[in-house]
């Protein structure tokens, strides 16, 4: 699997309206998810998915406060 094919199913499951989770739901989720995978994963994607939960926080953050 390529990273293209990857956000092709991210649009697929947008355009279906499966991607209609609210973000703060999403962002605890992947909190969630994260902290039971933390111990397995090396400093790379540590850094990497930490990044992807700032960015989705950051975007919920936003607007909440528009």
């Amino acid at each position: 699997m390529t990273p293209l094919d990857v956000i092709t199913i991210f649009e697929r499951l947008n355009a279906k309206g499966r991607a209609d989770i609210p973000l703060d739901e999403t962002v605890a989720g992947f909190a969630g998810w994260l902290a039971e995978a933390w111990s397995r994963l090396d400093e790379h994607e540590i850094a990497l998915l930490t990044s992807v939960g700032a960015t989705l926080w950051r975007e919920g953050f936003a607007r909440r406060h528009k």
